[in-house]
């Protein structure tokens, strides 16, 4: 199969059919029937073939892997449990693996981490944020992981009027475009899973965090936002542990404080460091400049974007209504 992510094209490979239908899932809407791909993933359901590198030393560890590199080639080892090798002459990876959960996790966060690594080059701004839109706006959603955005999204999906463009995170282009990312839906509690048919329902024992439920984008083809947008509404969401969930005026600074979190220093998003770094973390300094390009990008974005603070209680279905109300009040016309 291959994708096409806003110009990253990848094609993905596997001997075994089945595999590669269900590792390439979350990226369904970005399945096109040909291209010229840039990288290479081949998936193999076997034993990671210790035996046939070459004896190499570890660069750096992170909590769920181990990092060696020689030349050109890279080896994330996950503790015994599968491999990633990436040949970079060659712009190819390859994921070793019997387990299947782990094939789709590490396909997954790979392509998240080519993806982190192609905004950077292209100077685009990812924000960790739940994004919908209505009519021609665009609105997103800020909260910390776990801060109810995919609550929020399946609140949202319920009503007519909008349209889902990520669940997890805004894409921004230099020239202010928000583009589509919907990836798939994820919670931890299976309850709020009782409406959605089982055929778009999935599940992945993760290497870090456990089991965790998933929904296809495909349940709600009809209302998937694909087209690009460049009017933005910017909304942060803090809680109350008591009281009426209420919106306000965001000033720039908490605007631009909020930014330096989910985007500039991408808390809450899959950077990929394993496969950024070559050598250490220290390479981290080396990467000034793109956090300098980042932090160009927050601060126009805070300038030019109208941002509000949404503080929300613990009703998710107060949260919801409140949220609805206010689109629905100040940019239906629009």
């Amino acid at each position: 199969m291959i994708l096409d992510i806003h110009g990253l094209v990848i094609e993905c490979a596997s001997s075994h059919k089945a595999l590669i239908q269900s590792v390439v899932r979350p990226f369904k809407f970005f399945v096109v029937q040909s291209g010229h791909p840039v990288l290479n993933i081949d998936i193999k359901q076997t034993d990671p073939p210790y035996d046939e590198l070459p004896e190499m030393k570890a660069c750096f560890s992170t909590p769920r892997n181990i990092v060696f590199k020689q030349g050109d080639l890279k080896v994330i080892d996950y503790f015994g449990k599968g491999i990633v090798v990436e040949e970079k002459s060659l712009k190819k990876f390859s994921i070793y693996g019997r387990d299947e959960d782990f094939l789709q996790e590490s396909f997954y966060l790979l392509v998240l981490s080519l993806i982190s690594q192609y905004c950077d080059d292209k100077g685009f701004l990812r924000i960790h944020a739940l994004v919908f839109s209505q009519l021609d706006t665009a609105f997103i959603f800020s909260a910390q992981s776990g801060g109810g955005k995919s609550t929020m999204a399946l609140g949202l999906m319920e009503n007519g009027d909008f349209k889902l463009i990520s669940d997890d995170e805004a894409i921004l282009t230099a020239s202010g475009d928000l583009l589509p990312l919907p990836l798939r839906i994820g919670t931890l509690d299976k309850d709020k899973l009782k409406a959605i048919p089982d055929q778009y329902i999935y599940e992945i024992d993760r290497m870090e965090f456990g089991k965790k439920y998933f929904i296809d984008i495909d349940c709600w083809s009809e209302k998937l936002e694909k087209r690009k947008l460049n009017k933005k509404v910017f909304l942060i969401a803090k809680r109350l542990m008591n009281g009426t969930p209420y919106i306000e005026k965001a000033s720039r600074y908490d605007t631009l404080t909020n930014l330096m979190g989910s985007a500039v220093l991408g808390l809450g998003l899959y950077q990929g460091m394993e496969f950024v770094f070559n050598n250490s973390p220290w390479e981290l300094f080396r990467r000034l400049p793109v956090f300098l390009k980042r932090l160009t990008a927050a601060l126009k974005f805070a300038v030019t974007t109208d941002s509000y603070q949404i503080y929300l209680c613990r009703d998710s279905t107060e949260n919801i209504r409140i949220l609805t109300n206010f689109v629905t009040d100040n940019y239906r016309s629009t």
